[in-house]
């Protein structure tokens, strides 16, 4: 599993990193000089930490971790998440009220799998990071044996998962080759509510 992306911004010098982050691989540090003004409403916010998963699964709501320090104490103000294309084109957006610490849903589109961005922008703060959308749908195809003798019937069932490895709906086209490859077998198929779907494939005496 890839490592997200985690944003800060220090709300002074002597503060020190948090051993809680400590496992995640900080790919950008926002320095209070480095920071540029939001569009959002500015609230007393001198301090942030935003966690942006570095993959995102097309069609699936991901929730990002966002956290605001005013002084010593946490912070309150408005962020807003978007998904940009390349062409900065936005494809989708949340935005949240931030009491201290909070999350941001996203529902990721169904778009082609690619380089997109993520713009996280606050009190004081706009940030970008560069993450990836993937197919959202994991397709397992199993068959009832490893080995078959002419004339038997190869069963097949095949299992579509979400990220969380839950049933998801899916369609998708079964094929089957002979050892020459040649296409003996094609088949579209739509799994059902629990995200299964079975096919049958009898072999010919002299396969």
């Amino acid at each position: 599993m890839s490592s997200p992306t985690l944003f800060t911004r220090p709300r002074h010098r002597s503060l020190r990193s948090p051993v809680l982050f400590g496992v995640l691989t900080l790919l950008l540090v926002a320095s209070a000089l480095g920071c540029t003004g939001g569009s959002i409403a500015a609230a007393t916010v001198d301090g942030y930490v935003a966690l942006v998963p570095r993959v995102l699964r097309a069609g699936e709501t991901v929730s990002m971790a966002v956290s605001l320090f005013s002084g010593d104490a946490l912070g309150v103000g408005d962020v807003a998440v978007t998904l940009r294309d390349k062409n900065k084109n936005p494809l989708a957006e949340g935005s949240a009220r931030v009491d201290g610490q909070g999350s941001i849903s996203v529902d990721v589109p169904r778009v082609p799998p690619g380089d997109y961005e993520v713009v996280v922008a606050g009190p004081g703060f706009t940030k970008t990071a560069q993450v990836q959308v993937q197919e959202g749908t994991l397709l397992v195809l199993e068959t009832d044996k490893p080995i078959y003798k002419p004339g038997q019937t190869i069963l097949m069932r095949l299992v579509a998962l979400d990220s969380e490895l839950k049933p998801a709906p899916a369609t998708a086209t079964i094929e089957v080759q002979d050892a020459k490859g040649i296409k003996i077998f094609k088949k579209d198929v739509t799994v059902d509510q629990y995200g299964t779907a079975t096919l049958e494939l009898p072999l010919s005496t002299e396969p």
